[in-house]
C-alpha cells in the first residue's frame, strides 16, 4: 500500500435488485474489508488518530455484516470472525473514550485560571494513559495480529460459501437480494423500537445499548441504500444519525465521568482539593449537556416511530 494512502470512510456499496443474497453479501464484505484495510495501512504508516476511529467503525459494521447475514455463514466461521472483531473493537474503544475525554471534558478548561493547575495535572495523567492505550493497539495492529485477520478473512471471501451450507443455506444463497434486504430492515426496525418502547425508564447504560441499535438499523440502510428510493434513505439517515449522535454525546458524558474519577483518584494530595472542585464544575457542565442532548434525542424517537421502508420504496430491478 502506498504511503499517500488517507483516511477514508465506507464507500457505496454498489447493489442491485438483479444480485442474488450470495453477490450482495460478498459485495458489502467487500465494501467493509476494503474500508478496514485502506484505514488500517493509514494507520501503520503515521499513527493517525482518525484512521484509528476509522477502523473501530468498521469492525462494528463487520460485526453487523456477519449479523445480517448469518444465515449463509457457517456457524463456527461466523463466531471466529466476530470474536475477533469484538476483540480489535473494544481495544480501539478505550482509546477513542480517553481522547474524546482529553479533547472534551478537559481540554477546554485547561486555561481558566480558577482550575488551570488541576486540569493541567489530570491533562499529564490522561495523556500518560492514553499513550499506554496507544501502545497496546500498535503492538496489536501493526504487530501482524490484524493482517492476520484480514488475510483469514480475504479467503473465507474468496471461498465457495455453498461447500459448507445445508440445503436451506445453499437456497438461500440463490434468492433474489431486494426481499432479503426488506426483511433485514424490518426486523431490526422492530426491534430497534421494541428496545425503545419505555424509553424514558431506560438508564445511562441501557440508553447506550439501545445506541447499539440505532447503529445497526443504521448500518442496515446503509448497507442496502442503493436498492431503495434515495429520498426514503436519506430520510431513515436524517433520523437515525443524529439519534445515534445524541446517544453517543450522552454516553460520552458518562464515560467521561468515569475517567474524570478514575484520573482524579491518583492526583498528588496538595490537588486534591482543587480537584473536587474542578470535578464539581464538570458535573454541572455535564448535567446540562446530558440534558440538551436528551430531549434532542426523544424528539427525533417520536419520528422514528413512525418511519416505515417497504417493497414500493425499492427501485425498479436494472
Amino acid at each position: 500500500m502506498p504511503s499517500t494512502a488517507r483516511v477514508q470512510k465506507l464507500s457505496i456499496i454498489p447493489l442491485d435488485g438483479s444480485m442474488d443474497v450470495e453477490t450482495a453479501a460478498k459485495t458489502v464484505f467487500a465494501g467493509c474489508t476494503a474500508h478496514l484495510n485502506v484505514n488500517f495501512h493509514r494507520f501503520r504508516e503515521t499513527g493517525d488518530a482518525m484512521a484509528l476511529m476509522q477502523m473501530r467503525i468498521g469492525m462494528r459494521r463487520m460485526r453487523v455484516a456477519l449479523q445480517i447475514f448469518r444465515a449463509v455463514i457457517p456457524k463456527g466461521v461466523r463466531s471466529t470472525f466476530n470474536r475477533e472483531c469484538r476483540y480489535f473493537g473494544d481495544l480501539l474503544g478505550e482509546a477513542r473514550n480517553m481522547d474524546v475525554f482529553l479533547n472534551g471534558v478537559l481540554r477546554p478548561d485547561t486555561e481558566k485560571p480558577a482550575f488551570r493547575k488541576v486540569s493541567r495535572e489530570l491533562l499529564r495523567a490522561g495523556e500518560a494513559t492514553r499513550a499506554r492505550e496507544y501502545d497496546l493497539i500498535t503492538h496489536e495492529i501493526a504487530g501482524g495480529h490484524f493482517e492476520h485477520f484480514a488475510k483469514s478473512f480475504d479467503k473465507w471471501l474468496a471461498s465457495d460459501w455453498s461447500d459448507k451450507l445445508g440445503r436451506s443455506g445453499r437456497a438461500l444463497l440463490r434468492e433474489p437480494i431486494a426481499p432479503f434486504a426488506l426483511k433485514v430492515i424490518e426486523e431490526g426496525n422492530i426491534e430497534l423500537l421494541n428496545r425503545g418502547a419505555d424509553v424514558g425508564a431506560l438508564s445511562v447504560g441501557e440508553l447506550h445499548d439501545l445506541r447499539k441499535y440505532v447503529k445497526r438499523s443504521r448500518y442496515h440502510l446503509r448497507f442496502f441504500a442503493s436498492l431503495f428510493r434515495e429520498d426514503k434513505i436519506a430520510e431513515g439517515f436524517a433520523l437515525l444519525i443524529p439519534m445515534q449522535d445524541y446517544l453517543g454525546l450522552i454516553n460520552d458524558v458518562k464515560e467521561g465521568i468515569v475517567i474524570l474519577g478514575r484520573l482524579s483518584a491518583s492526583i498528588r494530595s496538595d490537588c486534591f482539593a482543587e480537584t473536587l472542585r474542578f470535578n464539581a464544575h464538570v458535573y454541572a457542565d455535564a448535567s446540562d449537556h446530558a440534558a440538551e442532548n436528551y430531549a434532542a434525542f426523544l424528539a427525533l424517537w417520536r419520528r422514528y416511530e413512525t418511519y416505515t421502508l417497504g417493497a414500493d420504496d425499492l427501485l425498479p430491478r436494472s
